[in-house]
């Protein structure tokens, strides 16, 4: 005969099965969705079985005679009651992560208060406080059951109440998914406390998990389509950068002071003005090719660069523009036009502030744990506590290189400079720091 004992046992063993589906949808399938979100649904929907398993174990076991039937009894009654409670307590935790950037989220001392009292109610649940198992392996409700109903009562409807808050700031699905899941399960709890039969609670807290665990989806896929906008915008903003530092160091001046040596040596001097026509084709390219590059380049391939560069300001004006390499180590990277940044810095800042021009002598050393380059001119100098704040565009390339040392090699810019004596600036990038 299919009574109302055979129909919980039913429901119950339906809610596992939804139970087992949901843990294995959010174990291998469900990848967009965020880790802390993740271990979540993986204990709400282990909890779930485990509680309405419990609850299906104890409706077979019931009545029955034998010790393999008194076992399923008390343990699955067992698994029913602490599974129920600590699924509360996750329950009311997911909220307040789900809800952390809404307008109100949960206060972390109710969850707090809900976490303890869950504690309380499992070791009740183990002294036998809520129900009794008799002599002939039936299960009664003890007088103090009704504080296990009321419990999950209410916190329930506080959770409801919570989410309820936020309804401005969350979407009409999102917010029906949690006040059905939260609500729910109240109501059940409160016609079980009054009527024992039909396992209402069973239903209500199986079907809140399934749309939750919908609502989660949908949020995840809203998430990860932000996720890849940003994502999009961020290239952009990177290409944007890269063009960026490509022009700024092609300074117009730069072309026709160049180009005007190149026209002068054509008649003083054909193998001169051939020399100075390649080594600008050089400096062209390697500015062109740092749009394309991602990932940091050879010191040597950059020191190259830097001679380049030098070279065709001397050829402007041969009687201003010292300068030494010393390179002395090789074995490390830094991001594309870095040190040419610099040295560009200290050619046009520095020394083109004193009528007689200077010396910029640019190194290399190896350290304990780090690289360093060091850049240094004797020109006029500056106050070095405003490059980074500056806001007029004269130190924006330095700015532009620091940004870059630290994102491509985990590297720093050091600046150091007297007025009217001169400027050092170090680029200082730790061994095994290339991001």
């Amino acid at each position: 005969m299919f009574g109302i004992r055979e129909l919980n046992v039913s429901l119950e063993l339906w809610s596992v099965t939804f139970g087992v589906v949901g843990l294995a949808c959010t174990l291998f399938f469900s990848t967009r969705i965020q880790d802390k979100y993740r271990k979540t649904f993986i204990a709400l929907f282990t909890l779930n079985i485990v509680s309405e398993g419990g609850d299906a174990v104890a409706g077979i076991c019931r009545g029955e005679p034998g010790e393999l039937a008194w076992l399923g009894t008390h343990v699955g009654n067992l698994c029913t009651f602490i599974g129920g409670f600590l699924l509360i307590a996750v329950v009311t935790a997911y909220l307040r992560t789900r809800l952390e950037e809404a307008e109100t989220p949960l206060p972390a001392l109710w969850l707090k208060f809900v976490t303890y009292v869950t504690l309380v109610m499992c070791l009740l649940t183990a002294l036998g406080v809520f129900y009794r198992i008799d002599e002939n392996n039936l299960y009664h409700r003890s007088d103090l059951y009704w504080i296990s109903g009321t419990f999950i009562l209410v916190v329930n409807f506080v959770n409801a109440i919570l989410v309820l808050r936020n309804w401005r700031s969350l979407k009409a699905f999102s917010l029906f998914c949690m006040l059905f899941y939260t609500l729910s399960p109240a109501v059940c709890a409160c016609v079980q406390v009054m009527v024992y039969g039909i396992n209402f609670l069973a239903i209500a807290s199986t079907l809140g998990l399934i749309l939750v665990f919908l609502e989660m989806q949908a949020f995840s896929a809203a998430m990860y389509a932000e996720r890849s906008k940003a994502l999009a915008r961020s290239k952009v903003q990177l290409t944007e950068s890269r063009v960026y530092t490509m022009v700024s160091q092609i300074q117009p001046h730069f072309i026709f002071n160049t180009l005007d040596t190149i026209y002068g040596l054509c008649d003083e001097d054909v193998g001169l003005a051939k020399e100075a026509i390649a080594s600008f084709s050089r400096y062209l390219r390697t500015n062109l090719a740092s749009l394309r590059q991602t990932v940091p380049v050879p010191i040597a391939t950059e020191m190259q660069h830097v001679r380049t560069y030098l070279e065709l300001e001397k050829m402007s004006d041969r009687n201003r523009l010292q300068y030494e390499l010393d390179i002395r180590v090789t074995g490390f990277l830094v991001p594309a036009l870095s040190v040419q940044t610099i040295v560009e810095n200290a050619v046009k800042h520095g020394l083109g502030g004193r009528e007689e021009g200077g010396l910029v002598t640019v190194s290399t050393k190896e350290l304990a744990d780090e690289f360093a380059v060091c850049i240094v001119d004797n020109g006029v100098g500056f106050d070095a506590s405003t490059v980074f704040g500056n806001m007029d565009g004269t130190h924006v390339g330095l700015a532009n290189t620091k940004t870059r040392l630290a994102e491509m090699c985990n590297g720093s810019l050091d600046i150091a400079s007297i007025p009217n004596e001169g400027t050092t600036v170090i680029i200082r990038v730790p061994k095994g720091g290339v991001a």
